[in-house]
């Protein structure tokens, strides 16, 4: 068996020795997955033909019969593929039945480093649903079993053919996005990781509605192709010769990294900038190359404001693709260091869609990246995490009282309030804690990015954003490269805020239940003139001392008989099943406010005033601190009708979306 496995110990504990040498010293994370690849690029068949030398170390206490591998580009085989009979998959499917859409993967060999083939050992799983013509995970059955802290070093030889561009990856003309496209292995977790029972491999089927998970390694990737190509990639260019026969070898490589990514292109130009010590690169399309300024700002804010609030982007590069125009299905993702813009020709200062997609993906490499959060069975920690801080950063930058995703032609749009009306739709439909591949395709939106984030932004305004900032803080450091699971989130929460807010998870993260208080009903009368015998005017020790505010509260004026006496009663009800505090804000004819504060456990609560003074209108969360609240609608009320307000702000309804509806059928 000892000549199958080495012990490359000294591998994973040294940099590899590329020509501008080690980019970190002191490794950030285990490195148990570590990829040489040399690939060439067939630029008129559009595939890719590899050898990957992988050397991965069995970091757990089993000792393991097998080794499973992802094959994502084989989601785009045929039309029985899981990632196309799933949710959200069918969608896909015009962009691969043209002709030369469909892509595919195949290892043609595996040996070990003596040559001894295990070519005939591999096999197909389908682990989620058991589909036999998916071939998205491949096993590997060993002839002799890893042992705890062994590594094992594999030849792999493979070829792929790339789709039309689809879901983030892919082939438009002389465009290419290549991503998820090598044999990867997959993560194994020993008992007592994760949500583990019993070891087992971490390796799931490539869904329309899932992303990634891997373990963290150094790469060194070279890419031959036409040397007419410009070529950008995860990490550092640390090689780019031509070869004296038309075409040019470009080598990458980065350390600390789950996954590798590149893109090449005839007609990229690139525009370099910088902040800090990170060196920005945007390959910009010809005819886009005006925008890059809004880009190169919007990853520099995203840069400043993420290592203020989580931490230090530890990379010494950023690259930002602009997809060709026609390849959009390319836009909007993350690598490693590398992410794609989205954008079209002729976008307005106004729209801030280039920025807002910018700023996203880049956080994304704080938590799909450098943490690693598993995309596969807990989108939210990457996907809802990244939105919350996307709100954020954007109204920091952008919204200074204007809309931070549109504001032109008198009309300002909040991409938060975007984001939340989607949630109020289906705000109960389905919960946040689950397979992402288990929500149909509008669920997925909904419960890995906007839920979450707006159950952030409510955290947030609960316990103040100096705490919430401390969180966001220890997370970050406590779980950097360590995969961390929902129940490392929570118990951060708990320890940095010192409360036990399990209450708050159980019910919105692991729930379905819908959060809404309203205002239920304001009444308003004269207290009518008092009958029958009374000796004395009675004071309680309560009217002394809560006078005025709380439930059936009252004041008195000084002179009872100089003015007539009002009660006001107002309902403030539970509409939803969550239970969460919330602040109630009473106005008065004479301009008097009280804010009350209800633990709002019980249905309803009934707020009273005798005094001269009547309530005129009463408002749930006046602040706007519950972004998940359900219905903002019926957050409030006042005692008269004033249908000047209501034309005012129908019209302005109308006038909103006229305006959008026209802008977009410019496109």
């Amino acid at each position: 068996m000892r000549k199958y496995f080495l012990y490359l110990q000294i591998f994973l504990s040294v940099s590899w020795t590329y020509a501008q040498g080690p980019l970190f010293p002191t490794p950030l994370s285990p490195r148990l997955a570590n990829y040489h690849i040399t690939v060439n690029l067939d630029t008129k068949e559009k595939k890719l033909s590899g050898s990957e030398r992988l050397t991965w170390k069995n970091n757990s206490p089993d000792f393991l019969k097998e080794l499973q591998f992802h094959l994502y580009l084989n989601g785009f085989k045929n039309d029985q593929s899981t990632f196309l009979q799933g949710p959200g998959g069918r969608s896909f499917s015009s962009f691969l039945e043209d002709e030369n859409g469909w892509g595919w993967i195949k290892i043609t060999r595996i040996t070990f480093p003596d040559g001894a083939d295990l070519t005939d050992s591999c096999v197909f799983i389908q682990p989620d649903d058991h589909n036999v013509y998916d071939q998205t995970v491949m096993k590997l059955n060993l002839p002799e079993p890893v042992k705890p802290g062994q590594v094992v070093d594999l030849k792999i030889e493979f070829e792929a053919q790339l789709p039309r561009v689809v879901a983030r990856t892919g082939y438009e003309g002389e465009f290419f996005m290549v991503g998820q496209w090598f044999p990867k292995i997959g993560v194994y977790e020993p008992a007592g990781t994760r949500y583990a029972t019993k070891g087992q491999w971490n390796c799931h089927q490539f869904h329309a509605t899932s992303e990634f998970y891997a373990d963290y390694g150094n790469y060194q990737v070279t890419i031959r192709l036409p040397e007419a190509y410009i070529v950008g990639a995860t990490g550092v260019k640390v090689g780019d010769q031509l070869n004296g026969d038309g075409t040019r070898s470009v080598t990458y490589a980065c350390e600390d990294v789950h996954d590798f990514a590149w893109t090449a292109d005839t007609d990229y130009i690139i525009i370099e900038d910088q902040w800090q010590d990170v060196k920005l690169y945007f390959y910009a399309q010809p005819l886009r190359v005006y925008q890059a300024g809004r880009h190169l700002q919007a990853a520099k804010s995203a840069l400043e404001y993420l290592t203020e609030w989580v931490g230090p982007y530890p990379y010494p590069t950023l690259t930002i693709v602009d997809p060709q125009y026609r390849a959009m299905e390319a836009s909007g993702m993350e690598y490693p260091t590398l992410v794609t813009a989205g954008t079209l020709w002729l976008v307005p200062s106004g729209l801030k869609f280039p920025e807002e997609v910018t700023i996203h993906e880049v956080g994304h490499n704080f938590f799909y990246g450098i943490i690693g959060s598993n995309e596969f069975e807990e989108a939210w920690l990457d996907e809802g995490i990244t939105t919350y801080m996307e709100f954020k950063i954007m109204e920091h930058y952008y919204g200074q009282g204007e809309g931070t995703i549109l504001s032109m032609w008198d009309l300002n749009i909040d991409q938060l309030q975007m984001d939340w009306g989607a949630y109020s739709s289906l705000a109960s439909k389905d919960i946040i804690f689950k397979n992402s591949w288990q929500y149909d395709r509008g669920g997925y939106g909904i419960f890995s990015y906007y839920k979450p984030a707006l159950m952030l932004l409510t955290l947030e305004n609960y316990l103040g954003e100096k705490i919430m900032k401390e969180i966001m803080h220890k997370y970050y450091d406590r779980y950097k490269f360590k995969h961390p699971i929902t129940r490392d989130f929570i118990g951060i929460v708990n320890e940095v805020s010192g409360q036990d807010l399990n209450w708050f998870f159980d019910q919105v993260l692991y729930g379905s239940n819908a959060l809404d208080y309203g205002i239920d009903k304001i009444t308003v009368r004269e207290k009518g003139t008092r009958k029958g015998i009374f000796n004395e005017e009675p004071v309680s020790e309560e009217d002394t001392s809560n006078a005025g505010s709380g439930a059936d509260s009252a004041s008195t004026t000084s002179d009872p008989d100089s003015a007539k006496i009002s009660v006001s009663r107002v309902i403030v009800a539970r509409e939803g099943e969550v239970i969460f505090p919330v602040e109630v804000l009473v106005k008065f004819d004479n301009g008097e406010e009280i804010l009350e504060n209800w633990d709002g456990k019980e249905r309803f609560k009934i707020y009273k005033y005798e005094q001269v003074a009547k309530v005129i209108s009463a408002e749930v969360d006046p602040q706007r601190k519950i972004w998940l609240d359900r219905n903002f609608l019926n957050n409030g009320k006042t005692v008269e009708i004033n249908p000047a307000a209501r034309y005012k702000y129908s019209l302005r309804w109308l006038f909103w979306m006229q305006n959008i509806l026209q802008y977009f059928s410019i496109f």
